[in-house]
Formats: structure tokens, C-alpha cells, sequence
């Protein structure tokens, strides 16, 4: 497959992208690569435009061959709720352990617990949701 002209263009609007006119689609794609030009200095404001740029769970750029950048963003999004619901889990997981056979003192409550659960919910159901092809 060859590369896109317009990468950024092609993410955003997929095949419709080369549907656009050479004078319309250069000047959108300039504009998403200067929104999405993001320097190498390590701040709070750069890690945040790299995670919004599509990075996975481990804060890499989705490694996998995929038919478009778009394709690789979701990959990376599916990615990161799928990690982010095994960490959720792995927590309410424990605190059921505290609640069962532990200290009162070191239960974090019904409230929390049941965040924890609709946080839980939230995640798996956006990723069966992100996972159905089409």
C-alpha cells in the first residue's frame, strides 16, 4: 500500500480524503500537522498532546502495521482501555480481598467500590464497542 499525501487528512476523514481537491486538501493538512507537531522536551503539556496523538498503553506509538493512521489510533485507544480495565480490575480485585478477610479500617468503602465497578463496566463495554469490525 503506499503512504497517504495527506496522513492527517486521511485519519481524520479516511477514504473520503481522496475525494477532496489538491487546493482544499493541502492547505487541512498543513493545519493537522501543525496541530499535531509535537516537541521531544518532556512537560506535562507535550506528554499530553503525545497521549492525544494516539500512543497505547505503553506510551509508544501503536508498533503494528495498519492500513491507516486512523487504524493505528484505534488500535492504541483499544489498547489503553483494555489496560486500563485490567488495572481497575486488578484493584477492585484486591479490595474484595481487604473487604473479605481484612481490616474494616482498610476497606475503601461502597462508594468507591461501586466507582470502581461502573469504571469497570465503562471500559469493557467501549472496548467490545471499539472491537466489533465496520
Amino acid at each position: 500500500m503506499s503512504k497517504s499525501r495527506h496522513p492527517y487528512l486521511t485519519a481524520t476523514l479516511g477514504d473520503a480524503a481522496t475525494q477532496l481537491p489538491p487546493d482544499l486538501a493541502q492547505p487541512l493538512e498543513d493545519a493537522f500537522a501543525a496541530a499535531n507537531e509535537v516537541p521531544c522536551t518532556i512537560t506535562l503539556r507535550n506528554c499530553l498532546l503525545n497521549i492525544a496523538a494516539g500512543d497505547a498503553a505503553d506510551g509508544q506509538p501503536w508498533p503494528l502495521p495498519t492500513r491507516t493512521p486512523g487504524q493505528a489510533v484505534d488500535n492504541a485507544r483499544r489498547d489503553r482501555s483494555a489496560a486500563g480495565l485490567v488495572a481497575l480490575l486488578e484493584l477492585y480485585h484486591a479490595n474484595e480481598r481487604v473487604r473479605v478477610d481484612g481490616e474494616e479500617k482498610d476497606d475503601i468503602g461502597d462508594g468507591a467500590r461501586e466507582g470502581l465497578m461502573l469504571a469497570c463496566r465503562g471500559l469493557a463495554e467501549y472496548v467490545a464497542l471499539q472491537s466489533r469490525p465496520g
